[in-house]
């Protein structure tokens, strides 16, 4: 396991907490609605002896507390939070990483700061307004029914965790609040927000042509039917690529696979460096 480094930033309305591993070219991992830092704990691992990774926690999540508590979700504002935190770590481009809500957060960032990403991997970002028909249906009910039952989904997973030698009962007692906290957020503000944002697919088009962005949509093998699957693969038609499949479902990177989710990750921005 690597050692990890952690800190905390200022930002406008927030303190980000952030943590920092490996040695290599940045590589920032952007996580999705109601997770944090620790979602990508296992690839983080896999990837420090080539990467220096950084994970954090967005505002409102876990550790990285909001001043305002009651604040509208805006995807520019987190995505700006990504770029403070890029600018307090580093003066070069570095890669980045975004799963769900949090590929939505680092492709708004491509637009705004691209001159801080060299390489980014959008995996199944939630975007709405790339669906049509059945499975523009299928996302509005799948969104609907999450807002409804991810508290109840996240209070099923804790009563299903088991305590073991290493984690005491105060432990569990912080990952219950955490837990509950984060899914508080994500359905009070976050579903609201990332279904309110339009990503500008034209603006994004002229950032990649005037700079040496590379953007690589991507979904997992095992959610091809899944509609976060098909915003991955409407995107990459949009900006006249092919989808990247990565191992295992829209959480690869948290389950089972998580090792070979991290070569596949490294494998990708590999072959854009070797293009360079």
């Amino acid at each position: 396991m690597s050692v990890v480094k952690n800190g905390t930033l200022q930002v406008p309305g927030a303190n980000i907490y952030y943590e920092v591993r490996g040695s290599g070219p940045i590589l920032l991992l952007i996580h999705g609605g109601g997770g944090d830092a620790d979602k990508f704990d296992n690839i983080a691992d896999h990837l420090a002896d080539r990467y220096t990774v950084v994970t954090y926690d967005r505002r409102g999540h876990s550790r990285s507390n909001l001043i305002d508590k009651t604040e509208d979700y805006k995807v520019g504002t987190h995505s700006k939070d990504a770029h403070l935190l890029l600018a307090e770590l580093t003066d070069k481009p570095a890669y980045v990483f975004g799963s769900s809500s949090g590929a939505v957060i680092g492709l708004d960032l491509c637009i705004h700061h691209s001159g801080q990403v060299q390489g980014m991997i959008p995996h199944e970002p939630i975007l709405l307004q790339l669906l049509f028909g059945s499975e523009l249906k299928q996302a509005e009910q799948f969104m609907k029914d999450l807002k409804k039952n991810h508290r109840s989904e996240v209070i099923k997973l804790l009563s299903n965790l088991e305590m073991n030698d290493t984690k005491s009962k105060q432990s569990m007692d912080v990952l219950t609040e955490r837990l509950l906290s984060n899914s508080t957020y994500f359905t009070k503000y976050e579903i609201p927000g990332i279904l309110n944002y339009t990503l500008d697919i034209n603006k994004l088009n002229t950032v990649l042509k005037s700079s040496s962005i590379k953007i690589f949509p991507a979904g997992g093998s095992a959610s091809r039917d899944f509609f976060p699957y098909g915003c991955a693969a409407t995107l990459a038609e949009q900006l006249g690529t092919e989808i990247v499949e990565f191992p295992g479902h829209h959480a690869g990177f948290n389950t089972t696979h998580h090792e070979e989710f991290a070569e596949r990750l490294h494998n990708v921005l590999v072959g854009y460096q070797n293009k360079l």
